[in-house]
């Protein structure tokens, strides 16, 4: 794999992480809590933190750098979708080893949120 393609799937797999870190931030920061979006919160916060531990030790760092094309108004569940898509534009063996089985929970953290909407 060439460099160009091995920094564009570290910052797809970093887009992932913060993405679905601003899920597991957003209920705490939005008044009440609803206790369906404090388990989806909590589901991204888990995936993230599996998602994460996939990534080079050396651009932990850069996760503050990275820009997510989301709005403001991008609800919990868009955001969770944005992760999928991210997820979705590379093929699954592409990524580090280990990451089908987070990509599998970012799956059912999508149906959750579909549940729930």
């Amino acid at each position: 794999m060439s460099e160009p393609d091995r920094v564009d799937l570290t910052t797809a797999w970093m887009q992932i992480v913060t993405l679905l870190t601003v899920v597991a931030d957003r209920p705490s920061t939005r008044g009440g809590v609803d206790p369906d979006l404090h388990s989806v919160a909590l589901g991204a916060q888990i995936v993230a933190a599996r998602a994460l531990a996939l990534l080079p030790a050396e651009v932990d760092g850069d996760l503050e750098d990275v820009v997510i094309d989301v709005g403001p108004s991008a609800t919990v569940g868009d955001l969770v979708r944005a992760a999928s898509d991210a997820a979705r534009r590379h093929p699954t063996e592409a990524f580090p080893a280990g990451a089908a089985a987070v990509i599998a929970d970012l799956d059912d953290l999508v149906a959750e949120v579909e549940a729930v909407s």
